[in-house]
């Protein structure tokens, strides 16, 4: 007997079609191993992070289980860039072509979850397509950071599909275990079971089963629940000591009408994805208030009118609802402060509209004869446009130069875009056109980083007394930038302010008694003004802070070398 017959004869030519997607997702992003770091958060995640490029073991994976670093609990995430270090060390090709790995996971699960939803194969390929070129996705794929994205997002669809097809309790502990991963890669993923539960009504609605789901189904939505919770509450607890947690809690209805204008603001980029960037301008978080109540309007009476269809249009409510859930995360209803609109976010939540279009564009080409292939050309056409514009969007990730400049060429008064450029050209000496920059982003919002960084610009280029000006101003804005107050006095040190100097670093110090570098900067504020007493004294305390301390170690030992010599 030849072994092979026992296969089922279609079930590899079937898969054929899931090519197309695989292999126009690598077209698009097969550049991504030559791209380099941005300045954007890969430096806490992986470039500056020694817990990530030291690689994977013992005490790595204790600290990704355990940490909070950047204000997130991500364990799998945190273990999967450190699997990165270990196999092909620190470098960024490795972290970017496994970012693209994880992209083509996604598309591939996505594929195989459309075909058992959507009935078609030429349903799935759609689906798969619109995944794997938009180019609203690039970010997810191209950054670094987002690693939680591409991983979380691949798990999920991985869970779904388990979860669609579970025949007894083997399948349904698989979508429970790979929702776990999911969230512990990233806690957006906590809107799980919610999915699940969509996926479990969907037959009801289309008249294909029962409307509820079954007692086992309820227990692991139940674990699942609990988990979630979990989750969300670490999660918060961490926000709170971070960036999100220092900006004041916007009004209920305020959230409420953000919410809704980003909801509309993420279908306009998925409808028409041009002018994409990594950051947008704080403007574009909220709408006038006549077009925010008219956003928040729409949105409710779309998804009141799809309920009351979900018998007749199972999956356009279906897909309405996933998209709204997934992005829920995101939207700043929860936490105190309005989060940047971000392409990344709509990665999987996207999924639940292009179910739908594919489904309504296969059945208009079969339905009709006449326009099956206009429809078909309409199609290849807009996916063709998708792709080259996908792929132009993936080049400006080359590098952080590339990427900051591309943001701020298709949006205006950017002040993050302006300052993070200007931080890459003052890391590469090119400190005149640094400040031009700074200059412009200190005009559109005036941050204490910005001018602590044109302080610092303004200081290697000489002109003192800019600098003064610049780190006065970072201190009035935010006190607590020791960094500010610690260049500060060493500026005023240099002039021989000393009596200045010090009383700015004594503040400072008195603040953050926990600062080497501050008991550092009086030491050496104490030698110039013949206290050597104090000096040591200072030096002592920045060793006892920071026992590596090279400067207060090598200054300690002038000052006793001198009173030796005495």
């Amino acid at each position: 007997m030849n072994p092979r017959s026992s296969r089922p004869p279609g079930a590899l030519r079937s898969l054929w079609p899931l090519l197309l997607p695989l292999l126009t997702a690598v077209a698009v992003y097969h550049a991504v191993g030559t791209f380099g770091f941005v300045n954007f958060d890969d430096d806490h995640y992986v470039y500056g992070n020694p817990r990530v490029t030291d690689g994977l073991s013992v005490a790595g994976a204790r600290w990704a289980f355990t940490t909070g670093h950047e204000q997130v609990w991500i364990p799998a995430t945190w273990l999967s860039l450190q699997l990165d270090a270990t196999l092909a060390g620190p470098g960024p090709a490795s972290f970017h072509r496994t970012n693209l790995a994880l992209h083509l996971a996604a598309v591939a699960l996505a594929w195989l979850l459309a075909r058992r939803l959507g009935g078609s194969t030429a349903v799935a390929t759609l689906v798969a397509l619109l995944l794997s070129v938009h180019p609203v996705n690039v970010e997810a794929v191209c950054w670094v950071t987002a690693r939680k994205d591409v991983l979380m997002t691949p798990l999920l669809l991985g869970a779904a599909l388990a979860w669609v097809t579970a025949a007894g309790p083997r399948g349904l502990l698989l979508a429970g275990a790979l929702t776990v991963w999911a969230m512990l890669a990233k806690p957006a993923a906590v809107v799980a079971p919610a999915l699940l539960l969509l996926l479990t009504l969907l037959p009801g609605w289309r008249g294909e089963g029962p409307a509820r789901p079954r007692r086992a189904k309820w227990l692991v939505l139940g674990v699942l629940a609990l988990a979630a919770v979990v989750v969300a509450l670490v999660t918060t607890r961490l926000a709170q000591h971070g960036p999100m947690g220092a900006v004041e809690a916007a009004p209920p209805a305020q959230r409420v009408l953000d919410a809704a204008a980003g909801v509309v603001r993420y279908l306009a980029r998925l409808a028409w994805p041009a002018g994409l960037a990594v950051r947008y301008p704080e403007a574009d978080l909220h709408l006038a208030l006549p077009a925010a109540v008219a956003s928040a309007l729409g949105v409710v009476a779309v998804t009141v009118l799809l309920l009351w269809q979900r018998r007749r249009q199972p999956l356009a409510a279906f897909g309405w609802l996933w998209f709204l859930v997934c992005l829920l995360p995101s939207l700043g209803l929860v936490q105190g402060g309005q989060l940047p609109l971000g392409d990344r976010y709509v990665y999987l939540a996207a999924l639940g509209l292009w179910l739908p279009l594919a489904v309504l564009t296969v059945r208009l080409g079969t339905s009709r004869p006449r326009l099956r292939v206009p429809v078909a050309c309409l199609a290849v056409a807009v996916v063709a446009a998708l792709g080259v514009a996908a792929s132009r969007q993936a080049g400006s990730w080359r590098d952080a130069t590339s990427l900051w400049r591309h943001a701020l060429a298709v949006t205006r008064d950017n002040d993050i875009a302006h300052l993070n450029l200007a931080v890459v050209l003052d890391d590469a000496g090119r400190r005149e056109e640094a400040l031009t920059h700074l200059e412009a982003a200190i005009r559109i919002r005036p941050r204490s980083e910005t001018h602590f960084n044109a302080g610092n610009v303004c200081a290697a280029l000489g002109l003192d007394d800019r600098a003064e000006a610049h780190y006065r101003t970072a201190l009035r804005l935010n006190a607590s930038l020791h960094e500010a107050a610690q260049n500060l006095g060493s500026l005023l040190g240099r002039a021989g302010r000393l009596d200045e100097a010090r009383a700015v670093l004594m503040s400072a110090a008195q603040a953050a008694p926990g600062l080497a570098s501050l008991q550092y900067n009086l030491a050496v504020v104490a030698v110039a003004q013949g206290d050597a007493a104090e000096a040591a004294v200072r030096c002592r305390r920045a060793l006892e802070l920071d026992p590596s301390h090279a400067g207060a170690a090598e200054l300690l030992g002038k000052i006793g070398g001198a009173a030796a010599a005495r």
